[in-house]
């Protein structure tokens, strides 16, 4: 038996008392384009727990990260993981992959998403074959992906019979183009009654692709969808997702910009809906409407996936879950949900037939006081919550680690106390020195910008709100702060942060923290989306030591041949900047004759031809940033 390390795995998933099984079925495999074909495919075999293991849930941990001998590929395109059994026909969709705008990455890079396919059982035990699926036409000689997909059987009781998986849909559907009108694609669907089915689960991913030139359909509109079962309606939204909240930021490409349901740098997680079958009716028919739309040269097109599940009786009346630790978290995807919220957050559902009307929840750093929330709400089987716990988190001194505990659902007895309680490890927050200096320099567009610090009362020491900041202006405050934690937060109402390479007009800003000395403490990333917030205390020795790494910016790297380096050190030194060609032959330097702490330097290049160059920065004779840029005319 294999498990995954407590930062992860105990942090998000397992409880007390339960085993995982871990089964590892890619590792780090190359996954490169075939640019003739425009889609390439991975076989894997893989032998999985037997059918008769008892399985609570199982988990998917996706990992992407750079090649060890070619770059991370460069741009967004949909990748699917299917499964086949080895013995069936069936092939099922596993998990759906938006790759990210790679080219930021460097060597060394991962990032590792999760997914729940606790439905997925039937398909996922014994041996069957595994598909990764990697579309697009980027060159495959110099860029690719290293991929690696974990499967954790969580065993347990389980919370119900899964009696069969069928698919409803599956492939691209032209969306917008009367000559193929979609609702004739998406024709209903019968779903034959199985043996002691009692819920039917309908469970979806679905992305929109293509371009209109009117609308940006299906990539960049916002369209709506309705499931409905016999005719009754049992879900309705729209098929949007707002991006520039992207836990894997900042990216190379418009990684900002919000899409049909699907975000660059994300495992899309399933969409589902769980309804009951009434007794003694043999089938079902289950539809997926789009919301009417036509256009004269329509080449969007969404893509779907629909399955319907059923399961037999819950186990159990009265059985609650914790199923995921959000706040506080070590788990890099939830990084910036973490810096947000000021509270505990987690995840509860529902494992009982009983629908779940109240839950006592506990919960504390392991060795402090622990709180008690009383939660109430209306939980049917299978549905989950999202729970906001009075804080704050305990950002004291040193590691710690979060521990939940539900109790009492339905003020009843758990019938599986196993998935009761959660643990997730975290670390403190930074501490600071009493004296700060915190600057704010902002670019072109400033009224999409504010700023504000408070401490944990809620006191409020800095407060630029939107529509106070004045264009390419830099703002100094200088805090001597008490002993006490704070929240630095930054937001940006456009999505683009103080910098974003698509957007030249509104140029570039920074925020940083300095000490005292005028040295600097923490630079904050300017492509940050809709902002951020920092958490950090003052009082004890500080965990922040001044960064002996410059800060060096370049703005903008589209250009029609002008930009500007951006400089800032510690310490003076001697700096070279060259910009070069294709064939690595400088094509313009810079040699400041006294050694530089700070400075800004504009580079102009028009007089160059278009195409790509490389800024270099030697400090002291030594690389110390290397930017590629591209000149267009």
């Amino acid at each position: 038996m294999r498990s995954l390390s407590l930062s992860l795995l105990l942090a998000t998933f397992t409880a007390a008392a339960q085993d995982t099984l871990t089964v590892q079925a890619l590792q780090r495999e190359l996954v490169v384009t075939d640019p003739s074909q425009g889609v390439r495919y991975l076989h894997r075999k893989v032998a999985l727990p037997s059918a008769g293991t008892p399985v609570r849930r199982i988990l998917l941990t996706l990992t992407y990260a750079c090649p060890d001998s070619l770059n991370c590929a460069e741009w967004d395109y949909l990748d699917h993981v299917w499964v086949k059994p080895l013995h069936g026909t069936d092939t099922i969709e596993l998990a759906r992959m938006l790759t990210p705008y790679g080219s930021y990455y460097k060597q060394g890079w991962q990032f590792t998403w999760a997914s729940d396919v606790s439905e997925l059982w039937p398909v996922l035990r014994d041996s069957v074959e595994l598909i990764h699926v990697h579309h697009g036409y980027e060159p495959n000689n110099d860029r690719g992906w290293a991929v690696s997909l974990d499967l954790h059987y969580i065993t347990g009781k389980p919370i119900a019979p899964i009696l069969g998986v069928q698919e409803l849909y599956r492939g691209h559907f032209a969306y917008g183009d009367s000559t193929r009108p979609i609702e004739r694609e998406l024709a209903p669907r019968t779903v034959h009654t199985l043996p002691g089915a009692e819920w039917l689960r309908i469970r979806t991913q679905q992305t929109g692709h293509g371009m209109n030139p009117s609308d940006g359909c299906g990539e960049f509109c916002a369209k709506g969808r309705s499931i409905t079962v016999d005719g009754r309606v049992v879900q309705h939204r729209k098929l949007w997702k707002e991006c520039a909240s992207n836990p894997l930021q900042p990216q190379a490409g418009t990684w900002i910009f919000d899409r049909a349901d699907w975000c660059p740098g994300e495992l899309q997680p399933p969409d589902q809906v769980t309804v009951p079958l009434p007794p003694g009716k043999a089938e079902h028919v289950v539809d997926i409407h789009m919301e009417p739309y036509t256009t004269d040269s329509s080449t969007a097109f969404t893509n779907l996936s629909a399955y319907a599940v059923q399961l037999g009786r819950a186990t159990a009346a009265h059985d609650a879950m914790i199923t995921e630790v959000l706040v506080p978290s070590d788990a890099p995807r939830y990084a910036r949900m973490n810096a947000t919220h000021d509270g505990p957050r987690i995840v509860i559902a529902n494992a009982g037939s009983d629908t779940l009307r109240s839950l006592t929840i506990r919960y504390g750093s392991v060795g402090g006081v622990m709180r008690t929330f009383e939660w109430h709400g209306l939980l049917a089987f299978g549905a989950s919550d999202t729970v906001d716990l009075p804080g704050p988190v305990d950002h004291g001194a040193g590691r710690k680690v979060f521990r939940a505990v539900l109790e009492k659902p339905n003020g009843k007895g758990d019938a599986w106390r196993a998935d009761n309680s959660l643990r997730s490890p975290y670390a403190p927050v930074d501490v600071l020195p009493a004296t700060v200096v915190l600057q704010l320099r902002t670019n072109a567009q400033p009224e999409h910008n504010a700023l504000r610090l408070a401490d944990a009362s809620g006191k409020v020491l800095v407060d630029r709100p939107l529509g106070s900041l004045r264009a390419d202006t830099l703002y100094s405050d200088t805090l001597h702060l008490p002993p006490a934690t704070y929240r630095l937060q930054l937001q940006d109402t456009a999505g683009d942060g103080l910098e974003f390479w698509y957007n030249t007009e509104g140029g570039s800003g920074y925020l940083r923290l300095l000490d005292s000395a005028g040295r600097l403490l923490k630079n904050f990333e300017s492509d940050c989306g809709n902002g951020f917030v920092h958490l950090f205390r003052t009082g004890g020795t500080p965990t922040v030591a001044p960064d002996t790494v410059p800060v060096i910016s370049l703005f903008p790297r589209r250009t029609q041949g002008r930009t500007r380096l951006d400089y800032f050190a510690n310490d003076p030194s001697m700096l070279h900047i060259t910009v070069s060609n294709a064939d690595s032959t400088a094509i313009l330097e810079i040699k400041p004759q006294q050694p530089l702490k700070e400075d800004s330097f504009p580079i102009d290049i028009s007089w160059a031809r278009p195409g790509r160059y490389v800024v270099a920065v030697l400090r002291n004779g030594r690389t110390v940033f290397r930017q590629r840029i591209r000149l267009e005319k």
